[in-house]
């Protein structure tokens, strides 16, 4: 028999924020397999895309290549009303409409810290294999996944969304 969902969710209000940022069904996830370094707002697929990741790819990928289970996921943020590389002129983020996360690192139960801007080149065999394997895992539930191999803006996290483009690098 499989469990019930450790996922909770509360609905947030729509919103609408500026020009082309807002955002409908969104939640604030209060509770999942492991908790976050701060709130996490997302649209209702990113949520659930982000609660398979954390189960079917991290949680694994963890056990496998580091011994121990992830504690926290530290992520850089969420919703914020902005264009695609922080400019006036551009295509809107995904992250204008809550439908994107930016994850930086993670922090395991044995106390060890995995970081993209530390570990993703200069970290052990191990430690690389790991976040490749949670980037190459997430490639399967979202439909942009960027991290250091795209380019500079993204040496130190991985950016994951729900938007219309797909792409993983």
């Amino acid at each position: 028999m499989i469990g019930a969902s450790a996922l909770e969710v509360r609905a947030i209000p729509p919103r609408k924020t500026g020009e082309f940022c807002g955002f409908t069904d969104a939640v604030q996830i209060l509770q999942s397999t492991v908790p976050y370094s701060g709130p996490v707002r997302l649209t209702c697929p990113m949520a659930a895309g982000l609660y398979l990741w954390e189960r079917e790819v991290v949680a694994p990928a963890a056990e496998k290549h580091l011994g121990s289970r992830v504690v926290r996921v530290d992520h850089l943020g969420t919703y914020s009303c902005r264009r695609i590389g922080g400019g006036t002129t551009g295509r809107p983020s995904e992250h204008a409409t809550a439908n994107a996360i930016d994850i930086a690192g993670f922090r395991l139960e044995d106390g060890r810290r995995i970081t993209l801007a530390s570990d993703w080149s200069d970290g052990s065999d191990a430690e690389r294999a790991f976040l490749r394997a949670v980037r190459d895992g997430a490639c399967d539930l979202f439909r942009v996944v960027l991290g250091p191999d795209y380019n500079a803006a993204h040496r130190d996290h991985f950016h994951f969304d729900m938007g219309r483009f797909g792409t993983c690098r």
